[in-house]
């Protein structure tokens, strides 16, 4: 037994000092990563509602990571599916690597989806979900100003809320209020 230990230990001292790295010193990157969604389907009464959306993140070595969102509790027979699970891949914090959004649906019939983003976190090496006050909807990302937008649609009003990082959380810095058809004439 003794000589199968020692033997093992100096296996193990051999790989340490051969300056290979072993599967466990894998550390993924970002681009190491493929992805894909699934929105799942629960029937409730009767009725089919979205129920919750699954990201998978599958990297290099086949490890699979798992993001959950909720879907938005309306009656999605009202709603074509459309974009819901939809992951979309922008820089929300201008650090120049690409995070997720995936979209977890329409607040109402305006076209004000809502998302679930998660942040990469280069010293880490994960997806992080973002923490932010306020709900986001239908975001656009000014690369130029390094804001997030956010555009709120209910009949002719229209609200803009811009956002920016302000000590690594994404703050609310200004907030315009206008009509539809204001908003159609810029």
């Amino acid at each position: 037994m003794k000589k199968i230990f020692l033997f093992s230990l100096f296996a193990m001292m051999l790989a340490d000092c051969s300056g290979q790295k072993s599967s466990q010193d894998y550390v993924p990157q970002r681009s190491d990563y493929s992805l894909r969604s699934d929105v799942r389907v629960v029937n409730d009464d009767g009725e089919v509602r979205w129920d919750s959306i699954i990201v998978y993140l599958t990297d290099a070595k086949g490890l699979t990571q798992e993001l959950h969102s909720q879907a938005l509790p309306l009656d999605t027979l009202q709603w074509n599916k459309g974009s819901i699970g939809e992951i979309t891949e922008d820089d929300w914090n201008f650090d120049g690597i690409p995070d997720l959004q995936v979209c977890t649906g329409p607040m109402n019939g305006f076209g004000n989806y809502t998302y679930d983003v998660w942040l990469w976190n280069d010293e880490t090496h994960k997806f992080e979900e973002l923490k932010c006050d306020g709900e986001i909807y239908s975001p656009s990302i000014d690369s130029e100003n390094k804001c997030i937008v956010s555009v709120w649609e209910l009949d002719d009003d229209v609200e803009i809320v811009r956002y920016k990082w302000k000590d690594g959380k994404l703050v609310e810095y200004e907030r315009e209020q206008m009509s539809a058809s204001e908003l159609a004439d810029d």
